[in-house]
């Protein structure tokens, strides 16, 4: 008598539209998606075939729209994505929902924690509050500024990527925790690179010409704002008169804190927030409905220095390839 079959295990197709593969931000949430995808083949038995599209930089825009829609067409069990463009990525993600495909969006996504405008758009958010990061770089720059015995008085500039409303409170919530606490400190309005580091970098060069020795400050707010910063700081030989913190890390700005180009780095958990993308996407196939009780979960961020940044807890938050299965 033959022995029966052994049945085979149950097959999932996950897309992650990336926003950029170029950015090693999203290349870290990558990360955290394939460790979690091995994970979950060996906890649940299953078999996941992971693709990754989208365009070479999240200033391509309507490359990635293109993107998410050919995923849609492709059928998948499962997609998980990042938008800087939430106005033009709802109704694809409606639509991506409405065909029964499991929608989670990572770090960026359709709308704030407060809102629950696009709620049925998609399956699940995990993200790091943009006024948490603002909140947190202003407290770090002042209290780095009173370490190193300097003047609360001043000028500090501030330099981003693109006009994303979305993450507009890491610039509004640093100038107004640093303007609150500090009145004799000047935060400029922030400057946009469109995520070009020649852009980024020739703003920062300008605003130390223009401002001289009140420069006190620069804060960048993704990382290729800090990449800009720290270049131009080595550049100008300033790095102890100004207090520098970015957000975010790749290899030019963690060698920049290692050197002492920028002094701190808000890191959010890229990595697990791709990690718990991809679990609960996975979960939610396998039992029929959304396993979190709350659509959007916040991670908070992480303040790395010099002073920390090869503590293992640190050091994986900074460069999540460490992690890699």
């Amino acid at each position: 008598v033959e022995a029966p079959a052994e049945p085979e295990a149950k097959e999932f197709d996950v897309i992650w539209v990336t926003c950029s593969t170029q950015s090693e931000f999203w290349q870290y949430q990558q990360i955290g998606m394939e460790n979690a995808a091995l994970d979950m083949e060996e906890k649940y038995g299953v078999k996941i075939n992971f693709t990754v599209v989208g365009p070479a930089t999240e200033a391509e825009t309507e490359a990635y729209i293109r993107a998410f829609e050919n995923a849609i067409a492709a059928g998948p069990d499962a997609i998980i994505s990042a938008t800087q463009v939430p106005d033009s990525t709802w109704s694809v993600a409606k639509e991506a929902t409405d065909r029964g495909i499991v929608v989670n969006f990572t770090n960026c996504g359709l709308e704030p924690l407060d809102s629950n405008e696009y709620a049925d758009c998609y399956n699940q958010f995990y993200t790091t509050v943009s006024s948490d990061v603002g909140d947190m770089a202003g407290k770090v720059f002042l209290e780095m500024l009173e370490a190193n015995g300097m003047d609360k008085a001043g000028i500090v500039a501030m330099e981003f990527s693109n006009v994303n409303p979305s993450l507009q409170p890491r610039m509004d919530n640093f100038q107004a925790y640093v303007e609150g606490q500090a009145p004799d400190i000047d935060v400029l309005d922030c400057l946009f690179n469109n995520n070009d580091l020649q852009r980024a970098q020739a703003d920062i060069e300008n605003q130390i010409a223009a401002n001289g020795d009140k420069l006190i400050g620069i804060y960048g707010a993704n990382n290729i704002s800090s990449d800009g910063i720290a270049i131009a700081v080595e550049n100008a030989g300033i790095a102890d008169k100004v207090i520098a913190i970015g957000v975010d890390s790749d290899p030019v700005a963690i060698k920049a804190l290692e050197d002492g180009y920028l002094d701190c780095l808000i890191v959010q958990d890229a990595y697990g927030q791709g990690y718990a993308s991809m679990v609960n996407a996975i979960e939610t196939l396998l039992q029929g409905k959304n396993p979190e009780t709350e659509q959007k979960i916040a991670m908070p961020p992480v303040a790395v220095t010099t002073t920390n940044m090869h503590e293992p807890e640190y050091a994986a938050l900074l460069d999540p390839t460490l992690l890699k299965k």
